[in-house]
């Protein structure tokens, strides 16, 4: 026999409200012409949508701004449920989603079973993050020697010698010495007529003949 399909609102306003799945197609949110009105200002007007595909429904978001969610994970797509998952749509409101099989070879029908909940899946950690690593720093860059541009540098030009200062005097005292022993010979000869006759007519006309 075919199952009966439910959700029982089990949180949010008219928690303990139970609807019956029999169309194909049927949507939640807060619009009133929804076949399942949820009055929370977290849910959209058009807020998740439930497909009857083969022997399960199909939940899919229609693009709400909250979000639906299965056992606490949000939707990033179609999703086939199973019997005694959670449907959330925003945070505040939930459903839980019965399939209900009843036995045919039962006289008079008995209370409705639901089939039992699938534990919701383990959310696998991600791998700690390697840390990070200081890049090292090049080596600094040796600068090459400076080139020379065609030509050899020239060598610093060498320190002139001086001459000790008392050859300088003892070569000035022999000069002046030789001058004045020149002069004296000069004088006491009375050479100056014979030498420089010229200059001394120059200075005194008639002294030299």
């Amino acid at each position: 026999m075919k199952p009966i399909y439910r959700l029982v609102l089990r949180s949010g306003p008219n928690a303990g409200q139970v609807t019956i799945l029999e169309q194909p197609e049927i949507v939640i949110g807060r619009e009133l012409t929804n076949p399942i009105v949820v009055s929370d200002v977290e849910v959209s007007r058009r807020h998740a949508r439930l497909t009857l595909q083969g022997n399960n429904y199909v939940l899919e978001d229609l693009g709400s701004t909250n979000g639906t969610f299965v056992n606490g994970e949000r939707l990033v797509g179609p999703y086939v449920l199973h019997g005694g998952e959670i449907i959330g749509t925003g945070e505040k409101t939930t459903f839980l989603y019965e399939v209900i099989v009843q036995d045919p070879d039962a006289t008079v029908m008995g209370a409705a079973a639901a089939v039992p909940a699938r534990p919701a899946p383990t959310p696998v950690s991600p791998p700690p993050a390697a840390p990070l690593q200081t890049p090292t720093p090049p080596p600094a860059a040796v600068p090459p020697p400076p080139a020379y541009a065609g030509q050899v540098p020239q060598s610093p030009p060498a320190t002139k010698k001086k001459f000790p200062i008392w050859i300088v005097l003892l070569i000035i005292g022999l000069i002046i010495l030789c001058c004045i022993i020149t002069f004296v010979i000069i004088d006491t000869a009375n050479l100056y007529c014979k030498l420089l006759p010229w200059f001394f007519n120059a200075l005194t006309p008639g002294s030299c003949p």
